[in-house]
């Protein structure tokens, strides 16, 4: 697991893709099911890997959880992903997608799970 920052400087999310949002208010976790764009990752290799891999973008801690999605994720594509706050426990990400759809997350740690 790691900081939200950290993450946003290991991952490259432009152009990836959202394929669904849920969010668990018990456990404290959402979970973003996404096709990650592996070409534009620093250590993709041309020669052996896809160049979109599936997974989830996994929040834990989660103390704020927001979006404005009027419709199902459906393959939406991330425009942005910036870190909006941040504390000394918690950071806080906007993630911006081309169907107009805007998530806020703010979560002590996230991390990647390939499938």
């Amino acid at each position: 697991m790691m900081r939200i920052s950290d993450f946003l400087k290991r991952y490259n999310l432009h152009g990836s893709l959202i394929n669904n949002v849920e969010y668990d208010s018990t456990t404290k976790r959402v979970s973003i099911e996404t096709e990650l764009c592996k070409w534009q990752q620093f250590d993709y290799d041309e020669t052996k890997d896809p160049e979109m891999i599936e997974g989830f973008i996994v929040f834990e801690d989660v103390t704020y959880f927001e979006t404005d999605c009027v419709k199902d994720f459906d393959a939406d594509e991330i425009l942005e992903a910036v870190l909006i706050s941040e504390t000394p426990s918690l950071e806080k990400v906007k993630i911006v997608t081309d169907g107009v759809n805007i998530i806020i997350i703010e979560a002590g740690n996230v991390e990647w799970h390939s499938l």
